[in-house]
Parts: structure tokens; C-alpha cells; sequence
């Protein structure tokens, strides 16, 4: 499975689509424009672990970022609801992926004499074993699977199982001649020609263990679909070998999706200039109104799912309050609906005589993309025109799903008045409340306005807020 398209909502002021190739893609740009941030953002965005292992402190720049895979899925990632959801009811995708980042690091640990290449290869090395095993039992289940094979075809078969492991190798030996070593694959060491004592993997170069890194990582995806995320991959690589980075890669892995940043253009010039995009081509000014491109497709080709939540509801079994908390999981499940179909679960519900409670509304509210058309859901559950309940009121929550809606400082500022003004609601923003409207802030007056708000509300800060407010500075 591969990445389509990719795109990112209010990083620094900017919004990013990028639509990607399944074979290779470079990313270029000046230092600080925003290419390693993406590429970080897109690997943790795809892990395929729960939300409550991510590192969310990584989207703290943006509103959000929404991936379209193949297949038609797409994931969304909030900043703020530290939440990642899918545009089907259960996402079947699975993910093969590695980020490689840049290997201009500054090399400590508790050994004087261990680098963090040198602990990337050690674990390299013990899959590679693994592997190697792997293929040796592959090699003895063909044997034993027809034992009526001809030599010929058996060889075949060994040859077979082998041959990305020999691509590997040959790889290997040709960037490694010029310095006549070759790898001994048994012992996972270095020959050199002349020399009798083996080279361990700790004694190369930073540029030979760098390349020897990428490449063991390819090699032991044993050709599946995998996305390879590499950030400045040049760094410590000799000119001829980025040269044929790419080229290599793709030898080994052919199923691999390869994406760069990169600062070299010797990266791409030989056969890969046409897979290389500028990162000011893919840049545009945040426009928090628009909805995002991959959304509105989505819900366009999604049509059909009313039926199909209003006919697993009728397979909900237990008590009103068991069936809506069946409801509110199922209708949480998507990415986006439209208000028309917002209104139509609404009316659903009162006809089946169930009452939304706030997380129906306020999850209703989490899918729309129109801060109006969210308002206006927002304001049916404070009419309690769908329920009969005094206390199914909007609480923080809702107010906070709400104000991710909105399409400026001044807009957000507005509702926050506009709510907190209402006795009867008793409702008050809270620091999630500033930290969201602070990622819309385009300017400096805006930024001295929203401290000026949230300080008369007397909302004290928190670490995401600050760190926001540091990069928005």
C-alpha cells in the first residue's frame, strides 16, 4: 500500500498538497522551509500503533494533516484531539514503513566508543540473521514440497528465493570495491584485500555504515509494498553514491516507495528529476475555510453510508443508552459528513426514539468541515430541538470541536463571547480553546489579541501552548 497524496493545514501560516508517486519522490527547499517537519509528521501519521503511543508534540505546528492512500483510505490527523481517524467504518491498511532521518546527529552514548549508527546496525544485525534463516527454511520447504522436481528446478527454486538477497549483495560489492572490501554476509564483517584481520560494522566510516543502513533496511522488507522516508540521506554519502541511491534502492525493493529531502541535487539528476518537487510548488497560504481536496472527494465517493449506519443500527441490541453508545461509535468511525447527513442521524434518532447526548453532537460537529455548517449543529443541541434532556448542554469539549471550525482569530473570539455571554450554558474557554485558535494566528496583532482575550478569561498557559506560541513568534 502507497501514499497518493498528502495534504497539511496551517503549518506556519502555509498549507501543503502534495500529490506523490508510487515509485520515487524528492522534496527540495531552502533550510527551514518545512521538508523535515513533513516528512516527520507523515511517518508518525502512518505508524501503524494506537494514538496513545504517537508523538502528537510533532503535529503541535499545524491544524491538521490528512493522508489518501490506496484503496481510497485516507487517515486525519488533529493536532488538537491527539486523534487519528480513517474515512471507513474499520480501516483495514497496514503499513510498512521506516524513517530514516539525517545522519548529522551528534553521535553519544553510554559507550565512548559505540555511535548511534553503530546501535542501528547492531539491530540490523539480528534481523538480518533472522532473515537469512528465514530464507534457508523457505529453501528446505520447496524441497520438501515436491521432491519429484527435477535438479534444474530445484535450482531455479534456490536461485528464486535468493535473488533479492544477491541483488543485495552485488549492490554491496560494487559501492564497496573502490576500497577492495567486500562483505562477508556469514559473519556480518568486512574483508579487505591484503589485510587479514575482518572490519567489523562499528570500525567503517559514517558513510559506509550510513549506506550499509538504507540498504540492510530495503533488503529485509524482502520486496513488499514499504515506504521508505529518507531525511537528507546525503549527508556523510560520497558523490557516486548518491548518485545511485535511488537506482539502488529500487533494485533491491522495487515495491518500495522512496521519499527524500534532500539538499543534493546529485540525489536526482540522474533519472529522477522528473519525480523531484519544490517545496514553494506544493505551498500555498493557509486558507482555513477551504476544505481540504482529499475530504471533499472522500464524501463525495462515500455516498451510500446513511444506509448503512441506519441498518447496522437496527442490529444495536440492548437498553436506549447501550444502542446510542453502539451509534456514537459507529458514526465516529468516518472522517467527514455533510450536514445534510448530520440531520438526517438526528431525525433518524428521534424517529427510533433515542436522544443524542453531547459526544453524538459534539462527534457529529468533529465531522464537518464548515465552521457553519458546524455552528448550526452546535445550535441545535442548545435548542435541545432533538432532546429532551435540560442537561444535554455543550461542554468544553463541544465548544473546543467547535472552535477548530472556525476560519480566524477573530471568528473564534467571537464564538468564545458569544457562548461564555450565556448563563444558562455555563460555558468557558479553556487553554485547548487558545491553543487552537493560536495555530490559526497569521500575524503578530492577532497573537496580542488572543493573549489579551485569554488572559481576561484568566486561562493559564500549558506546555503545547507555549510551545506554539514560540514557533508562532
Amino acid at each position: 500500500m502507497y501514499i497518493r497524496k498528502i495534504e497539511i493545514k496551517n503549518l506556519w501560516g502555509n498549507d501543503f498538497s502534495w500529490t506523490l508517486n508510487k515509485d520515487a519522490n524528492v522534496l527540495i527547499g531552502k533550510n527551514g522551509s518545512g521538508k523535515s517537519t513533513i516528512l516527520q509528521m507523515l511517518n508518525e501519521a502512518i505508524l501503524s500503533i494506537e494514538d496513545s503511543k504517537l508523538n502528537f508534540r510533532l503535529f503541535d505546528p499545524i491544524d491538521e494533516i490528512i493522508i489518501e492512500l490506496e484503496d481510497d483510505i485516507v487517515i486525519r490527523v488533529n493536532s488538537e484531539s491527539r486523534s487519528i481517524t480513517g474515512n471507513m467504518e474499520i480501516t483495514h491498511y497496514k503499513l510498512n514503513t521506516t524513517l530514516i532521518s539525517t545522519f548529522d546527529v551528534v553521535e553519544k552514548s553510554l559507550n565512548p566508543n559505540t555511535t548511534l549508527l553503530d546501535y542501528q546496525l547492531d539491530k540490523l544485525k539480528l534481523e538480518f540473521v533472522t532473515y537469512q534463516r528465514d530464507l534457508s527454511n523457505q529453501v528446505e520447504e520447496a524441497f520438501k514440497n515436491d521432491d519429484k522436481a527435477t535438479r534444474t528446478t530445484q535450482l531455479e527454486r534456490i536461485q528464486a528465493i535468493y535473488e533479492t538477497k544477491n541483488i543485495f549483495i552485488k549492490v554491496l560489492t560494487e559501492l564497496f570495491d573502490h576500497t577492495e572490501k567486500t562483505f562477508d554476509e556469514k559473519a556480518f564483517h568486512f574483508l579487505k584485500t591484503g589485510v587479514e584481520t575482518p572490519i567489523l560494522p562499528e570500525n567503517l566510516s559514517s558513510g559506509e555504515k550510513q549506506i550499509l543502513i538504507i540498504l540492510l533496511t530495503t533488503l529485509l522488507q524482502d520486496r513488499k509494498e514499504y515506504i521508505l522516508l529518507m531525511d537528507e540521506p546525503e549527508i556523510s554519502l560520497h558523490i557516486d553514491w548518491q548518485r545511485s541511491l535511488i537506482k539502488n534502492i529500487r533494485q533491491i525493493n522495487p515495491n518500495c516507495q522512496i521519499i527524500i529531502a534532500t539538499h543534493s541535487p546529485t540525489v536526482y539528476y540522474q533519472g529522477w528529476i522528473e519525480k523531484t518537487t519544490r517545496i514553494e510548488e506544493i505551498q500555498s497560504t493557509s486558507d482555513l475555510v477551504t476544505e481540504p481536496t482529499i475530504l471533499i472527494e472522500k464524501t463525495t465517493q462515500s455516498e451510500g453510508r446513511l444506509q448503512r449506519i441506519t441498518t447496522d443500527f437496527k442490529n444495536f441490541s440492548g437498553s436506549i443508552p447501550a444502542r446510542l453508545y453502539q451509534f456514537n461509535r459507529k458514526i465516529s468511525a468516518y472522517t467527514s459528513f455533510t450536514k445534510n447527513e448530520c440531520i438526517e442521524l438526528l431525525d433518524f434518532l428521534k424517529e427510533n426514539k433515542v436522544y443524542p447526548d453531547v459526544i453524538t453532537f459534539t462527534t457529529l460537529i468533529s465531522k464537518l468541515n464548515s465552521y457553519t455548517d458546524a455552528k448550526e449543529i452546535f445550535d441545535l443541541m442548545e435548542a435541545e430541538k432533538y432532546t429532551r434532556l435540560s442537561h444535554v448542554k455543550p461542554n468544553d469539549i463541544t465548544l473546543n470541536t467547535l472552535i477548530k471550525k472556525v476560519s480566524n482569530v477573530k471568528e473564534g473570539i467571537d464564538l468564545i463571547q458569544d457562548v461564555s455571554s450565556k448563563e444558562e450554558l455555563q460555558l468557558y474557554p479553556d487553554i485547548i480553546t487558545f491553543s487552537t485558535l493560536l495555530g490559526k494566528a497569521k500575524n503578530t496583532d492577532e497573537i496580542r489579541l488572543l493573549e489579551e482575550v485569554r488572559n481576561y478569561y484568566g486561562v493559564k498557559t500549558n506546555d503545547i501552548y507555549l510551545n506554539k506560541l514560540n514557533v508562532k513568534r
